[in-house]
């Protein structure tokens, strides 16, 4: 039999979707997506394109497809 554990808000950025803050990277910020966000309305928020945060965050495959709670990097 397996074991039922919960999982601490640490150990829930160790699993698939999980939100965890990224290491810092220099020349870059670290900004947590919002409710409401699109990848279209944080590129205008920070003066760049779509394709370019696309670049920076390999992660995404998608650009109509990012979730509230997840974390970009953006170019300073």
């Amino acid at each position: 039999m397996s074991e039922n554990k919960e999982l601490n808000m640490e150990e829930m950025g160790e699993v698939a979707g999980g939100y965890k803050k990224p290491p810092e990277k220099a020349g870059f910020i670290i900004y947590q997506i919002q409710k409401g966000d699109a990848l279209s309305k944080i590129a205008r928020k920070f003066n760049t394109t779509e394709a370019l945060i696309m670049s920076w965050n390999p992660k995404i495959t998608n650009k109509n497809l990012i979730y509230a709670g997840d974390y970009l990097y953006i170019k300073k």
